[in-house]
């Protein structure tokens, strides 16, 4: 029996240091580590992060998914003399946005926090979000806690992948993101800019919204971090085209859940699905700047209250 158990454990031992080795050697095709996103992509997180030592003492910073870098124009902000930084990533759960606080708070250090939610997102596994965190960040020991609690081995496959990339290789230290792809540009101080319109005209089903318990622990956290350091925050969702919205049976039920946890403004404007937004959770040209207008009036009335 003795001997049985030894030569398991052996195995066991080979095998995974057989399988690390292989990962290395073989990361670099996607499909080995089961994971589509590569360095640099449309998201722009690579870019995002290695923009933040511009940026410092900050008035506003945003946080959260697509619906917040692809939204909140920086530019149009710093035109109100609001000093901001978008740190926004495709698909970012609560998970991953408490990750980059905890790596990057303190180096921006805002004034104000506005927290992007949305109801796809919180109901999100976060795997996508989790794969461009460790291939396009920096490994911190936060990045290292979220890869192995998920217990995903699309996620645990590229942690190793991306340790070896940065800690032996040094790629993400030499690598150059491109600040235009396809129909997507990369705006200093976080946002991107889609100079394509796609709206399909789609039918949606009706259905229940849904919180997943660890991204309603995960927002808890990142709110108790901001309120830790007396950083006053408002959680934001940012409207949907009619026809996704009007597929929500619950969305009172959404928007009392985020009111529990502090300031949360969710107002419908009036835009045209096909005119205003690119897609049916993201606005379009038109319809950003109707919104930037109508929010930055309640954000400089936040802000007045901290002088």
């Amino acid at each position: 029996m003795r001997r049985l158990i030894r030569n398991t454990i052996l195995f066991a031992l080979v095998a995974a240091v057989t399988y690390t080795l292989l990962l290395f050697v073989l990361g670099d095709w996607g499909w080995v580590r089961t994971a589509r996103t590569e360095m640099g992509n449309r998201g722009f997180l690579n870019s995002r992060v290695k923009d933040i030592h511009n940026y410092h003492n900050v008035d506003v910073l945003f946080l959260g998914s697509s619906h917040s870098y692809r939204t909140f124009d920086t530019r149009f902000y710093r035109s109100e003399g609001i000093s901001c930084f978008n740190l926004g990533s495709s698909n970012q759960t609560p998970v991953q946005t408490y990750v980059l606080l905890k790596a990057y708070l303190d180096s921006l250090n805002p004034k104000y926090v506005v927290f992007e939610v949305h109801p796809d997102i919180m109901k999100n596994d976060g795997v996508e979000c989790a794969v461009d965190l460790l291939i396009n960040t920096p490994i911190t020991w936060e990045a290292t806690k979220m890869a192995w609690q998920t217990g995903n081995m699309k996620v645990i496959n590229t942690w190793l992948y991306s340790l070896y990339n940065q800690k032996v290789r040094h790629r993400l230290q030499h690598f150059t993101e491109d600040s235009i792809m396809d129909d997507a540009e990369y705006i200093p101080g976080g946002y991107v800019e889609i100079n394509t319109k796609e709206f399909v005209r789609k039918r949606y089903s009706s259905h229940h919204l849904t919180i997943r318990p660890e991204q309603w622990q995960a927002l808890q956290r990142c709110l108790a971090l901001l309120k830790e350091r007396d950083i006053p925050y408002m959680l934001v969702e940012v409207q949907d085209a009619y026809q996704l919205r009007s597929a929500f049976k619950n969305h009172e039920w959404f928007e009392a859940k985020m009111r529990t946890l502090g300031p949360y403004r969710y107002k419908l404007l009036p835009l045209v699905d096909t005119i205003h937004f690119c897609n049916s959770n993201h606005l379009f040209k038109p319809g950003i700047e109707i919104f930037n207008k109508d929010f930055v009036v309640d954000l400089k009335k936040e802000l007045a209250q901290l002088k």
